[in-house]
Order: C-alpha cells, then structure tokens, then sequence
C-alpha cells in the first residue's frame, strides 16, 4: 500500500507548495457545499467539488509525477487567466440607457425567491429602469427543475416591489438556457416593436462574454450592463462558465 510522504521530509519548496494546493482544494470543496446550501445542484457545484478534491489529493501527496507538477499549475495559471478575462470583458457596460428594451436573464431561483445573484441582475434592472423610463423591461427564465414558480415571475414580483410599474414587465416563462432566453424573448420585443428596435441585456459579469456570442447568434444586436457575482459563487460560477464556453465552443450550442 502506497504511503503518503511525510511532509516533514519535504524541502521548504515543496512542503509549501503541497500546503498551497490543500488549501485551494479545502476551500473549492467548501465553497462548493456553500453554493449548494443557496442554489440548487447544478454542474457548477459538481465540477467545483470535484475539482476541489482533486487538488486537495495534489496536495496530500506533494511528490507527483513531474507531469503533473508542471501541469497542475499552468492549468490553474490559465483558468485564472481565464477568470480575469471574463470579468474584465464583462465589466465593460456598453448600454447606452437610451435602449427600447432591456432583457434580464434568469438564474436560479429557490423557494420561489430570487437567489443572490438573481437579485443582483435585479437590482442593475432596477437601476437601469430608473435611468431610461420609457424602457421595456424583459425578465426572462422558465420554471426550474423542482420548484412551482418560474424564474421570470419571480422577478417581476422583485421588479415591481422595488418600483417598477408592472405594464413596463413583458414576461419570458418558457425558456430553460440563455439561448431559448434571446430566442424567447426576440418573439415578444418583435410583437411590441417589430423589427425596429434597440436592445440591452442585464447578466452577471462572468456571463457576459457568452451572453454576447449567444444574443448575436439569436439575431439579437444587444448592448449590454453587468452585474456583480456575489463573492461566494465566483469560483462554482466561473468553473461552470469555463464548462459552458467549452462547450459553446466545441457544438457552437
């Protein structure tokens, strides 16, 4: 049976590198299990655990292959570089608040109440109705795997509790993914506008950059105004964010 090196054998290098990766892999798994106590599972959490167990073994045996000690890290390197670019692409707002219509993407809902991060895009749609009152306001998102209520009539209820006049709210309570979001909520601007319209998207900050690619695929020529990922879900939303590009990139879906 194999046996886990003393780390007290280890050289100073070494010893705190094997410290290092515990600890990222100790607060992966934990934050995950954070998550999962606000939001149901979903492939975030699972890949957020697993990874974080991953490097939690990284870390308990510090002496690995020379494959994975140069790998470990340049693919860590590059998910956090990866991270920086989402935030810093989804940070720079390009609505005008001059927009006809402003389109606010779901996330999770639970109990039939808005989840931090719901209530954040919310708030930046609450914001956004006050800077542009003649706006239109779509709250898209349909009814969540498990819960009785969907997504886009929970945050009308936030919307209008928070000021905003209900006949302003066009309601999205089919769709089930950002695209069926764009390609739902395309059909009600058209039935109000037509074809001659200018819109904005609401989505949190690691979300934009995909938003983007998506809306352009639905036909949607949109701007967009991020809001903040609350600071507990970074790491389970970006890991699931890194999934969802992978996979936008490979299928083009």
């Amino acid at each position: 049976m194999a046996r886990v090196p003393d780390p007290r054998r280890l050289d100073g290098g070494t010893r705190t590198a094997a410290h290092l990766w515990t600890v990222v892999g100790a607060v992966l798994v934990l934050d995950a299990l954070l998550v999962l106590s606000v939001v149901r599972i979903h492939t975030g959490v699972i890949a957020t655990f697993v990874l974080g167990v991953l490097y939690l073994l990284h870390g308990l045996y510090p002496r690995p292959p020379r494959w994975a000690r140069l790998l470990v890290p340049i693919l860590t390197a590059l998910m956090l570089l990866f991270s920086a670019a989402l935030v810093a692409f989804g940070r720079t707002d390009t609505a005008t608040q001059r927009e006809d219509a402003v389109v606010v993407l779901g996330a999770a809902v639970k109990d039939g109440e808005a989840t931090p991060a719901l209530r954040s895009r919310l708030d930046v749609a609450v914001d956004y109705s006050v800077a542009n009152p003649d706006a239109v306001i779509v709250v898209a998102g349909g009814l969540a795997p498990g819960e009785t209520v969907t997504e886009a009539r929970v945050m009308q209820r936030y919307l209008v509790a928070h000021g905003v006049a209900e006949d302003r709210i066009l309601r999205e309570d089919r769709s089930t993914s950002t695209s069926e979001n764009f390609a739902y909520a395309k059909g009600l601007l058209e039935a109000r506008f037509g074809t001659d319209h200018t819109t904005a998207f609401v989505t949190s900050d690691y979300h934009v950059l995909r938003a983007a690619r998506i809306a352009e695929k639905a036909g949607i020529r949109s701007t967009h105004t991020h809001a903040d990922t609350p600071w507990f879900e970074v790491p389970v939303d970006h890991v699931r964010e890194l999934l969802a590009i992978t996979k936008l990139v490979a299928t083009g879906r």
